[in-house]
């Protein structure tokens, strides 16, 4: 039981993680928090499901492909739109804005897919597969597998080619980046369009595993917040692992305690860290920040 219970705890952390390195690449490049990106991965989950699954009956993959390229076009077009305009004004004047846009997305998805939950399922990773006495959800194994194989080819992308050392560039110094010829306005929506896809990924996985609501991300994406100030403010290995430590802590504490306090106990342990480590478990510092 235990084993299971910390095996779910790792896939939750693992989406967790997905939508805390959003936060952090929004953040490294334009020292703003997104605080839509919950809204990104509801609204991701209902263009998966609603508009491309079972409106058009695509595949799996082709669906999940489709929705991140949907999302990836709405994220680059609030940073070009909305964000670029934003720059010299106040930092708190942009975190307002992804608020508003979150709210934007929320009403967008009750108005086109209607108030009711939404039901998805899928042959793809469904049954159990039992590992050293342990009996594990595929669809957990699936999600990890999937989360795991975006970290590995993102470090490669961005330590190996032009287009992540162009991102790094930004990151560490924009005006310095800008003034050596990088179009920093198109790799900002660059940025902000991956950090749509992560949340898009996220919503995707989390479409078997729960019903398919307008409220749906906003605890998944406080949460992701919460694990990448657990992590680091701005590091990348931090989200990764407070998010594991988010996913696989709550759970172990809902088992322990009860489940009606899992989202109240995800957010003791930030106010824990906050008061013990503010600078999170991996300071962006002494981080690798790509």
């Amino acid at each position: 039981m235990l084993g299971q219970i910390i095996a779910s705890g790792v896939a939750m952390g693992a989406i967790y993680a997905l939508v805390a390195l959003g936060y952090v690449f929004v953040w490294n490049t334009m020292s703003l928090v997104n605080f839509a990106a919950g809204e990104f991965v509801m609204f991701a989950a209902f263009i998966f499901v609603a508009s491309f699954t079972e409106g058009l009956g695509l595949p799996f993959v082709i669906a999940a492909l489709a929705s991140m390229l949907v999302m990836a076009v709405m994220g680059a077009g609030f940073s070009r739109v909305v964000f670029a305009r934003l720059q010299k004004q106040r930092p708190l004047v942009a975190i307002i804005s992804t608020v508003a846009f979150g709210i934007v997305l929320k009403e967008s998805a009750r108005i086109i897919y209607g108030p009711e939950p939404l039901l998805y399922t899928s042959d793809i990773g469904a049954g159990v597969t039992t590992i050293m006495g342990v009996r594990l959800v595929n669809q957990h194994i699936l999600i990890v597998g999937i989360v795991l194989a975006v970290m590995v080819a993102q470090h490669l992308v961005l330590r190996y080619t032009m287009a992540g050392k162009v991102m790094r560039a930004v990151a560490v110094d924009r005006d310095a980046a800008a003034l050596m010829g990088i179009p920093v306005e198109r790799v900002l929506a660059l940025t902000f369009a991956y950090s749509s896809v992560l949340a898009a990924l996220a919503g995707i996985l989390l479409a078997p595993l729960f019903f398919v609501t307008t409220e749906m991300g906003t605890m998944v994406g406080l949460k992701g917040f919460v694990a990448m100030v657990i992590g680091g403010f701005g590091s990348i290995p931090g989200a990764i692992l407070g998010g594991l430590i988010l996913g696989v802590g709550e759970n172990l504490a809902a088992f322990w305690i009860s489940s009606l306090y899992k989202d109240a106990i995800a957010f003791a342990l930030l106010l824990l860290f906050l008061a013990i480590r503010p600078n999170g478990l991996i300071p962006e510092v002494t981080a690798d920040r790509a």
